[in-house]
């Protein structure tokens, strides 16, 4: 099977839809937000999604963003479990000579293409574009994620994520800095 992968400006608002409707066949309605949020936080960092393809059908996409420093304060001490609590305000670009926090909101693989490694495709073109823009002078400070089943804590464990707290089926992971940016 071969597989494609698309990225920020070469996702359309269309293609952004088919995501949307990738995450509520996994995950359900209740992961939308009735303020169009998740087309918000798309619009003001169009960069923070990432898809594969098998030939024009989605087989899987990740989904991250560069967030306030405030975002990661507020799950670490908080214990605040954020998805589509994160509002497009909090969703900021990279700046440079700054430590810049990268939320992985969403990885999302269709049923019928698990296990044939389109996950670590995905994770490591994060990886790529985390690296680029380390080298481009955007300073990665904390890259954080949470998982919400057994399999999503167990992938996080594989990649180096140090488990920080784990509520209500949720747990906020970190991923080792230096491991994230030397995968390549």
């Amino acid at each position: 099977m071969e597989i494609t992968i698309k990225s920020g400006q070469e996702l359309s608002v269309e293609a952004f839809g088919a995501i949307l409707d990738l995450d509520c066949k996994i995950y359900g309605n209740e992961v939308l937000t009735n303020q169009g949020m998740a087309l918000k936080r798309f619009v003001k960092f169009p960069e923070g999604i990432i898809a594969a393809y098998t030939g024009d059908v989605l087989a899987g996409f990740i989904s991250f963003f560069g967030v306030d420093e405030s975002v990661y304060q507020r799950a670490v001490s908080n214990q605040e479990y954020i998805d589509d609590n994160l509002n497009a305000n909090e969703v900021v670009p990279l700046v440079k000579e700054r430590g810049n926090y990268i939320l992985i909101l969403d990885l999302v693989v269709d049923e019928f293409f698990r296990h044939q490694g389109i996950s670590k495709q995905l994770h490591d073109q994060l990886w790529v574009y985390l690296k680029q823009k380390q080298n481009q002078g955007f300073p990665i400070e904390r890259v954080f994620c949470f998982a919400i089943t057994n399999e999503g804590c167990k992938s996080m464990s594989n990649l180096g994520g140090r488990a920080i707290w784990t509520r209500n089926q949720a747990t906020l992971f970190e991923l080792d800095r230096e491991l994230v940016l030397g995968q390549l």
